[in-house]
């Protein structure tokens, strides 16, 4: 288990402006997923200062079709690092009330030496992590089964790693996209065929027979979807209960009725962290996940039901045997931390299949003061019980 016990990010920038000064940039370093950057262009480039000492970076609350992860300091860097993008599930999951559609994501990294190849090569295979000079003469053929930098720098790079090690002051780039078109993607109802102005910068959309689409139901418009109206892009500001009224939408500048040829999701980051990690035991076998579901359900009176879904958390009830000086460190966190929610990853080491990077690491907060009871006569370990709650 790992647990991201501060932050050094000193200096948070972007390449883009915002969709409106209650979404800048700043955003991401506050402790409301819920309330993110949101970027007014289709590619951004978020950039973190991090002092030194930083031995993890964590993403949550993140909005792109694609992202890639850069490091760098004064010495080293690493190469482009995926970020996932992949939604929780399918469409029908992600409708109305949904506020964070893909997994938070947790990026172990360190510094490693690396492989060095001279000019000219003879040719082969590169199986690990390998740099060389920025001109290269092959003599042979070359494979290549990892990473190749051809770099003239010293013979380091950051790697992500399951577990990371301290690095020097870096920076750290995350250069994301958004490029596929929603407007023909309702996740139920009709597609969208057009903007009709009601008056300035407020409207609707509407199929291609004028009929109002429901935006809860067709669930791929939100706040800050970049929308090509007329040939001219413009940004969702607001959106009024189910945006079928005729003034329920308002865009980021006034747009005429026109034909809607793309609707692209937003670029949004809610939360970003980067800094040194607490290291303790996995949870013992038998950990128990589940989920709080805050959607709202309404029993009639007169034997019906109505409903309105929302967010989905999930939550951990840890049972862990903790190493004397570990049961000491995180008593420790506890007391500086209390009630403020972290970035963690619950357990780690599976197989890649398992993917505790999305599916283990989450912001979270203690819901009570653990409790602990030492296991040997000799207090060298002690048994840790607590729970812990997802904020998205």
């Amino acid at each position: 288990m790992q647990i991201l016990q501060d932050d050094l990010i000193s200096a948070v920038s972007s390449s883009a402006s915002h969709l409106s000064a209650t979404y800048p940039v700043g955003n991401v370093q506050d402790d409301i997923p819920s309330l993110p950057y949101i970027c007014n262009a289709t590619t951004c480039t978020i950039t973190l200062t991090v002092a030194s000492g930083m031995q993890a970076l964590f993403l949550s609350g993140l909005q792109a079709d694609s992202g890639t992860l850069y490091l760098k300091g004064p010495t080293y860097e690493s190469v482009g690092i995926d970020i996932n993008t992949t939604p929780y599930s399918s469409l029908s999951e992600l409708a109305t009330g949904s506020g964070q559609r893909i997994s938070p994501e947790w990026f172990s990294v360190s510094l490693v030496a690396t492989e060095t190849i001279s000019s000219p090569y003879a040719g082969g295979t590169i199986t690990e992590f390998t740099t060389g000079p920025t001109t290269l003469v092959l003599e042979g053929n070359l494979t290549l089964a990892a990473n190749l930098i051809l770099t003239d720098t010293t013979g380091y790079a950051i790697q992500r790693l399951s577990t990371g090690s301290a690095l020097g002051a870096a920076t750290v780039t995350l250069t994301l996209t958004t490029s596929t078109d929603r407007k023909d993607s309702p996740v139920s109802g009709n597609a969208i065929y057009q903007w009709d102005q009601s008056s300035g910068v407020a409207g609707r959309f509407e199929d291609s027979v004028g009929a109002a689409v429901n935006l809860n139901n067709f669930a791929n418009v939100m706040i800050g979807s970049i929308c090509t109206i007329g040939g001219t892009d413009y940004q969702v500001a607001k959106i009024i209960g189910d945006g079928t009224g005729a003034s329920d939408v308002e865009l980021s500048s006034a747009a005429s009725d026109a034909t809607v040829s793309a609707i692209k999701h937003p670029i949004k980051l809610g939360i970003a962290r980067a800094g040194s990690v607490l290291n303790i035991e996995n949870p013992q076998l038998g950990l128990s996940r589940n989920f709080t579901d805050y959607s709202v359900r309404r029993p009639l009176l007169n034997g019906g039901y109505s409903e309105t879904q929302r967010n989905t958390c999930k939550g951990f009830d840890v049972s862990v045997m903790l190493s004397d000086s570990n049961a000491q460190n995180f008593e420790g966190f506890y007391r500086a931390f209390r009630s403020k929610p972290f970035p963690a990853i619950i357990a780690e080491g599976f197989d890649s299949a398992r993917n505790e990077n999305t599916r283990m690491a989450g912001f979270y907060y203690l819901r009570s003061a653990p409790s602990m009871a030492y296991a040997t006569h000799s207090g060298s370990f002690t048994q840790t019980e607590f729970q812990i709650h997802e904020v998205i």
